[in-house]
């Protein structure tokens, strides 16, 4: 089987209509998801938090807050 680029591969998803490319791209999306879910995990800290907290930080980034 030939080896594709990446480039090879953007240059037909580009030629997919919007629906198709938006498709595709929820595929692909599912494809890696265990992989791209594993490589998050490695980079986050292990830590307890609470309910505000977690409130918190969801109002940080919604709203471009700092965290208190």
């Amino acid at each position: 089987m030939e080896t594709i680029t990446i480039n090879q591969v953007m240059q037909l998803f580009n030629r997919l209509s919007r629906p198709q490319q938006l498709e595709a791209a929820e595929r692909i999306s599912k494809q890696t998801f265990e992989e791209r879910w594993q490589l998050a995990d490695r980079e986050m800290p292990d830590s307890v938090l609470n309910d505000d907290e977690i409130m918190k930080e969801v109002q940080a980034v919604r709203y471009g807050t700092q965290k208190n």
